[in-house]
């Protein structure tokens, strides 16, 4: 009888640790700005294949699901080009000045600035297995951002795998393939 207990207690205690370690999320991981500076892999210029799909709320239709696919391209000096390629072909770059906001974030990340990104959102980071990683920003309260930006997480290994924005009214999740 004591030998069943002691069993029940043990497949207990590995269940909870199972539940727990699945649940485990990166917002469980608070990190300073020099510490996710020294996690994170150095980010060089890179061209992918991106597909895209977009959650937008729609108060007559419920939640529309918009998908798109192209070309990425990363310049650590300059920023970020998305060429969208399909359903309708156009370029939303940032690196311009209408863009500056996504720009300094984009740069920020590239360039290991964190300080800009300490000061705005709370960051955490979460190391996985087969080195890959996620990093999460979090805008501040009293950030300009935190109006209509709830989360940017960020998964990769050497390069970034995936992307999600949510926002207050859409969530949008990048996937990056092919990249050279």
């Amino acid at each position: 009888m004591k030998t069943k207990n002691i069993l029940f207690i043990f497949l207990c205690f590995v269940i909870l640790f199972s539940q727990k370690a699945a649940a485990d999320s990166v917002l469980n991981h608070k990190i300073s700005a020099k510490l996710a500076a020294e996690k994170l892999p150095e980010f060089s210029d890179t061209a992918c294949r991106f597909t895209q799909e977009k959650s937008v709320k729609n108060s007559s239709a419920g939640v529309v699901v918009l998908k798109s696919g192209g070309n990425f391209k990363f310049e650590k000096a300059k920023g970020v080009t998305f060429e969208t390629t399909y359903p309708l072909k156009s370029t939303t770059s940032y690196t311009a000045e209408q863009n500056r906001h996504v720009s300094s974030i984009v740069k920020a990340l590239a360039n290991k600035n964190y300080m800009y990104l300490e000061k705005n959102f709370d960051i955490y980071y979460l190391a996985g297995s087969n080195k890959s990683w996620e990093l999460a920003l979090k805008p501040k309260n009293d950030s300009k951002a935190s109006a209509a930006l709830k989360l940017i997480s960020i998964k990769g290994k050497k390069i970034i795998d995936n992307m999600v924005i949510d926002t207050t009214n859409s969530k949008t999740i990048i996937n990056y393939t092919d990249c050279r």
